[in-house]
């Protein structure tokens, strides 16, 4: 028999920690930004006004599967008060997961969609996005979809994860890259800094957690204020998050820091985490008083060449379609997004109905003042 058990928490539940770890190594990867110690800090620091669950499966009173979920109330259209649920900690993470071995994932997403439209908790939209191609919760997700009598609306979106694949000779993966807006400029940013002074990038592993975040800090700051922005490190919770999360990368060993030094001055630096061997850009800034020679370019095209050294399989820019990540690799994997719409329910159903009336009208005017 196969049961669900909700857990509705403001603190992590700590009781869970040995059966979060055991279901997470056999989880689909990647799966570092779930760690327990990851999750945690995120609900201590990060959690805001989102209140985080776990749908925990049971079978026969084994726990086979968690599935981590939050939910907020909010303002449809700044108008209609409604309650939104997505996987947990989805604002800082760049891969969801369902916990669970890949041949019973399709048994945890079945039993814990069918519990959220049991009205056991109220809501209006269900997003699960950043899944990537291959991880088996995608199909499960799907096929549920397909086949529910439940009454819901759902789009299905897919976004990119670009990566370079670094198991084949250097002179092909740099092929990959865009003649003009990475080769050439990467040699022309090279001659320039050479003729200004001395520079160099240094990988580092070793680093202190203060000292990262200390030298990341200044950068990232200084780059945000010169596009108008406050910077993540500005924010003192934010500030700890980080903390966190890079004091536990560095106790499994997975976290490594490329750092571009221009006459002993940190010009820019890349922060990444590494598992089963990938590398995965986290955070990047550069220094704007250097601009002038393309310091993340320069950077990145190092920090991809050590990864190629050192025999990594993969490197991964992670969620995000930014434009220069296609300069760099044309490689990518979907990222799977679902957006269901509950009309199970009555109010459900008005929600539903105005959206789609609101969303007609606001096109109906943008057709109207085009003409």
């Amino acid at each position: 028999m196969i049961n669900v058990v909700p857990f509705f928490f403001t603190k992590f539940p700590s009781f869970l920690r040995e059966t979060w770890d055991e279901l997470l190594v056999q989880s689909f990867p990647p799966t570092f930004q779930y760690e327990f110690e990851w999750v945690s800090a995120w609900t201590e620091y990060m959690r805001k006004d989102w209140k985080p669950f776990l749908l925990v499966v049971k079978e026969d009173e084994k726990i086979i599967g968690i599935f981590p979920l939050m939910y907020r109330n909010e303002k449809r259209r700044n108008l209609l008060p409604f309650r939104r649920v997505k996987f947990l900690a989805a604002d800082q993470t760049d891969f969801s997961l369902i916990l669970a071995e890949e041949k019973k994932v399709e048994k945890v997403v079945n039993k814990s969609m069918e519990w959220l439209f049991s009205n056991n908790l109220r809501w209006e939209l269900l997003v699960l996005d950043d899944l990537v191609d291959g991880n088996p919760a995608v199909n499960s997700i799907r096929e549920w979809l397909h086949r529910s009598k439940h009454s819901f609306k759902y789009e299905v979106h897919m976004g990119k994860y670009f990566f370079i694949d670094l198991a084949r000779p250097w002179e092909e993966v740099i092929q990959g890259s865009s003649r003009n807006f990475i080769r050439r400029d990467v040699n022309w940013a090279r001659n320039r800094i050479s003729r200004f002074g001395y520079w160099e990038v240094v990988a580092d592993s070793d680093l202190s957690t203060e000292e990262i975040v200390l030298r990341a800090s200044l950068i990232h700051t200084k780059r945000q204020s010169e596009l108008g922005r406050t910077s993540l490190y500005s924010d003192e919770l934010t500030k700890q998050y980080i903390h966190s999360v890079i004091e536990k990368a560095k106790s499994l060993k997975k976290i490594r820091t490329y750092w571009l030094r221009f006459e002993n001055k940190d010009i820019a630096y890349i922060i990444g985490f590494e598992q089963e061997d990938s590398f995965y850009v986290w955070n990047i800034a550069f220094d704007p008083d250097f601009a002038r020679f393309s310091p993340s370019k320069l950077l990145f095209f190092e920090s991809i060449k050590d990864c190629h050294n050192r025999r990594l399989k993969e490197f991964n820019f992670m969620r995000g379609e930014g434009e220069y990540k296609s300069k760099w690799t044309k490689s990518f994997r979907g990222n799977f997004r679902f957006t269901i719409k509950n009309t199970c329910h009555l109010y459900g159903k008005i929600i539903s109905i105005l959206d789609d009336y609101l969303s007609l009208t606001s096109r109906k005017i943008k057709y109207l003042s085009l003409r």
